[in-house]
C-alpha cells in the first residue's frame, strides 16, 4: 500500500521535473520588443497598477482584437511583482505549463477510473505517459516560451480545472461541483475564447462514461454551458472584428469551399505533428490569399482524409482511438478556418496546446497495450524505440526554446525558411541575412 502511495506522488513529482528540464532554457529568455510581447504584454493595462478602476478596465474593453483579460492579470500581476523582469514572466509561464501537466495526469487517472473501460492497475501508467507527451511536447513549447502566447497556458489551466471538477460532480452529485465548473470554464474563457468547447468536452465525457443521450441529466448540465458558450462566441466576434478577418467585419475572407479545403489541410497537418512534430515553426503562412484561386496541391488532402476515414472507420469507432480523436477533434475545431476569424497563419502550434492531449492519449494507452503482449525480448525493444522518442520530444523542445530568446533569433528561423522557398531568390535576390 505504501509502494503504491509513493508511487502516486513520484508520477507529478515526474512530471514536474521533465518540465523544467526541458523548459529551463526559457528563464534566461527575453521579452520580445518590437513584437507582440511589446504591446500584448506591455502596455497601459499592465503598467496601469492593481486598483478597482484598472482591473474593471480590463475586464470590460477589448484591446487591439484581443479579449483576455485573466491573462492579462497575469501580466499585471507579474509587473507588480518585479517590472518587466522576463525571468519572472517566464517562470510563470512554465509553472502554469506544469501545473496543466499534473491538472492531465489527474485528469486521466480519474476518467479511466470512472469509465471501467481499463483494468484499474494499467490507469496510472497510461495516464502519465499521456500527460508526460504532453508536457515534452515540442508543439507546446510555443505556448510556454511566447509570453504573448500566456493565455493559452491561462486558458487551459482553468479549463483543465473545469474538467476535474465536472468529473467529481459526476461522481459525487454534488451541486457544489458543479457551481464550480461552471465558474472555471467562465474564467477560462476569459483567458482564451479556444474555452468555448468545452460543451462539447463534457458530452465527450459523458459518452466516455456510458451515458444516454437521451438522459434528462446530461442535457439539463450541460445546456447553460452551451448558451455561455454562444455568448462567449459572440463576445469573440465582437472584439476581433475591428481588427481582423471575421464575420462581423467587411475584410475581405476565403470563401466558404476554400475554408473547408484549407479545414482539412489544417486538422491533416496538426495531427501528424501531434504525432511526430518535424519542421516546426512560429509561422505557416497561407499559401493563398483570398481571392487567389488555391494551389492544386492542396485539394489532395480532402480527398485523403475521406479515404482514410472510410478505410479505418471500424478503427476509428472503437473506444481508445475514437475518445483521442474527438479530444483532438473538438478542441482544434475552432482553429480549422471553418469560422473566419482573425487569424494570418493557416496553421499555429499554440492552437494545438489542449487538442494535442486527446493524441498523447492515443500514443500512450496503445504503446501499454502492445507493450503488454509482446514477449520479453520484444517489450524490450519497443521500451528502447519509446525512450528514443521521449528523448527525440524533449530534446526538440528544448531546442526550439532557444528560438524564442529573442527577436533576432525568430528572424533568423524566418530567414532560413524563407530560403528553402523556390522562389526565394526570384523575391529576395541574393541578399544575405541582414
Amino acid at each position: 500500500m505504501k509502494c503504491c502511495s509513493l508511487r502516486e506522488y513520484l508520477y507529478p513529482l515526474f512530471l514536474i521535473v521533465a518540465g523544467f528540464l526541458v523548459y529551463y532554457p526559457i528563464l534566461g529568455n527575453q521579452l520580445l520588443d518590437y513584437w507582440d510581447d511589446q504591446w500584448v504584454v506591455m502596455n497601459y493595462y499592465t503598467e496601469s497598477g492593481i486598483n478597482f478602476a484598472n482591473i474593471w478596465a480590463i475586464l470590460t474593453e477589448f484591446y487591439h482584437g484581443q479579449y483576455a483579460p485573466f491573462n492579462e492579470y497575469l501580466y499585471l500581476f507579474l509587473y507588480s511583482i518585479a517590472g518587466y523582469d522576463p525571468t519572472i514572466f517566464h517562470l510563470a509561464s512554465l509553472l502554469l505549463h506544469i501545473a496543466n501537466a499534473c491538472l492531465v495526469f489527474y485528469i486521466f487517472k480519474k476518467l479511466l477510473i470512472m469509465s471501467n473501460r481499463i483494468s484499474i492497475e494499467k490507469i496510472p501508467i497510461i495516464s502519465f505517459l499521456t500527460a508526460l507527451i504532453f508536457v515534452i511536447h515540442p508543439f507546446n513549447v510555443e505556448s510556454v516560451a511566447w509570453m504573448s502566447a500566456s493565455k493559452v497556458l491561462v486558458y487551459a489551466f482553468f479549463y483543465l480545472l473545469a474538467t476535474y471538477t465536472f468529473l467529481i460532480f459526476l461522481e459525487r452529485k454534488k451541486g457544489r461541483y458543479f457551481a464550480l465548473t461552471l465558474i472555471f470554464y467562465v474564467f477560462s474563457f476569459l483567458g482564451k475564447e479556444q474555452a468555448v468547447t468545452f460543451p462539447l468536452l463534457m458530452l465527450l465525457v459523458y459518452w466516455l462514461l456510458h451515458y444516454k443521450f437521451n438522459n434528462k441529466e446530461v442535457w439539463i448540465t450541460v445546456i447553460p454551458f452551451f448558451v455561455l458558450s454562444l455568448f462567449f462566441g459572440i463576445i469573440t466576434m465582437l472584439s476581433q472584428s475591428p481588427d481582423g478577418n471575421t464575420i462581423f467585419s467587411n475584410a475581405e475572407s476565403y470563401p466558404l469551399w476554400q475554408r473547408v479545403v484549407y479545414a482539412c489541410y489544417s486538422l491533416t497537418e496538426y495531427f501528424f505533428k501531434c504525432i511526430f512534430p518535424f519542421k516546426l515553426s512560429y509561422l505557416y503562412p497561407f499559401p493563398s490569399l483570398p481571392g487567389e484561386p488555391l494551389p492544386t496541391w492542396l485539394l489532395v488532402y480532402p480527398v485523403l482524409l475521406v479515404v482514410i476515414v472510410l478505410t479505418l472507420w471500424k478503427h476509428l469507432t472503437r473506444w481508445p482511438l475514437a475518445f483521442g480523436l474527438l479530444f483532438f477533434i473538438i478542441h482544434i475545431a475552432v482553429a480549422l478556418h471553418i469560422i473566419s476569424l482573425s487569424r494570418f497563419a493557416v496553421v499555429a502550434d499554440r492552437y494545438a496546446y489542449v487538442s494535442s492531449i486527446g493524441i498523447a492519449f492515443i500514443v500512450a494507452y496503445y504503446f501499454y497495450r502492445l507493450y503488454e503482449v509482446l514477449s520479453v525480448g520484444k517489450k524490450v525493444v519497443l521500451l528502447i524505440l519509446f525512450c528514443i522518442y521521449l528523448m527525440y520530444l524533449g530534446v526538440y523542445s528544448n531546442v526550439r526554446t532557444r528560438t524564442w530568446y529573442n527577436v533576432d533569433t525568430l528572424k533568423k528561423e524566418l530567414r532560413d525558411l524563407l530560403k528553402e522557398r523556390n522562389d526565394y531568390k526570384e523575391i529576395y535576390g541574393d541578399k544575405n541575412d541582414e
